[in-house]
């Protein structure tokens, strides 16, 4: 399942991990716990890989205060 606001093409872009076994319910309690963040202008879950792309700037400090892990290896979070 991937749901898509995406950012535009100059919108700095943080990847994290979601936890495994994300449904639609979850998606959207982490989509309105996120959006509200300051500086969040897009989200783009990508429940099959595990992880949601965060459009903007956003503090990855307040991303783990949401409860989500923040990429350390680029966007395709395999590290």
């Amino acid at each position: 399942m991937v749901e898509r606001n995406e950012p535009e093409a100059s919108t700095l872009v943080t990847t994290v991990r979601l936890p495994p076994g994300m449904c639609r319910r979850c998606v959207r309690a982490v989509s309105r716990r996120v959006s509200d963040l300051p500086g969040v202008v897009s989200l783009e879950f990508d429940v099959d890989a595990g992880t949601l792309r965060v459009g903007g700037e956003v503090d990855s400090s307040a991303l783990r205060w949401a409860g989500l892990a923040v990429c350390p290896d680029g966007p395709d979070c395999s590290g």
